[in-house]
Parts: structure tokens; C-alpha cells; sequence
């Protein structure tokens, strides 16, 4: 009876820590839209003047404070993914296109260069 008693008891801990981790997964909709973000900022960013290297950096940061998502749902997006990264890099280079297209001729050498 009282390995019975303890199971009861010990079931709702084991769900209970189980269950945090399985609703954290981030869906794919939500990591292309931060990936699709993350370009946008950047390209911001590299717009207005800003070398590649620190326009990536600060526009994943400004992208990723913005984002409803939790630490840790971002945490579980693999960004190194093609259903990733080639959002982000769209949105990256459609937003220099459209907005500073002399900058965004030298963008592709100064990604190559710097990183």
C-alpha cells in the first residue's frame, strides 16, 4: 500500500516536470518568424551604416528581445537549418535591395570578408 501511495504521489512531480518541456517546443511557423525578424533588423541595421558583422549581431539581439517567444523556446531553434536560415538571409538581403542597394552590392563580400 504504501509503494501504491508513494507512485500517486510521485506521478503529478514527474508529469509535472515532464510537461514544461514538451510546450516550450518552438513551431516551425514561429522560428521562420523569428528567422524572418532576425533578417529584417539586420538589414536595418546595415542600412543605416553599420558594418555586416555588427548588423547580424544587433539585429539577432534586437530580434530576439522583441520576440514573444521565451528563452528557452528560442534556445531550441536550430538556426544553422535551411528552413531557417534561408528566411533569414532573404529578408536580410530583400530589405538592403529595396532600401540601400549600393550597400547591399557589397554585403555578400563583406559577409565572406568578416565572418
Amino acid at each position: 500500500m504504501r509503494l501504491i501511495n508513494h507512485f500517486i504521489a510521485s506521478t503529478p512531480l514527474v508529469v509535472f516536470a515532464v510537461l514544461p518541456l514538451s510546450l516550450s517546443a518552438v513551431t516551425i511557423k514561429q522560428g521562420v518568424e523569428l528567422a524572418n525578424s532576425i533578417g529584417l533588423q539586420s538589414g536595418k541595421l546595415y542600412c543605416s551604416g553599420k558594418s555586416a558583422r555588427e548588423s547580424i549581431e544587433k539585429g539577432t539581439a534586437k530580434a530576439m528581445s522583441e520576440a514573444t517567444l521565451s528563452m528557452d523556446e528560442i534556445n531550441s531553434v536550430d538556426f544553422a537549418q535551411d528552413v531557417y536560415s534561408v528566411p533569414m538571409i532573404e529578408s536580410l538581403y530583400s530589405y538592403t535591395i529595396d532600401n540601400c542597394p549600393a550597400r547591399a552590392k557589397r554585403l555578400w563580400r563583406e559577409i565572406n570578408e568578416t565572418m
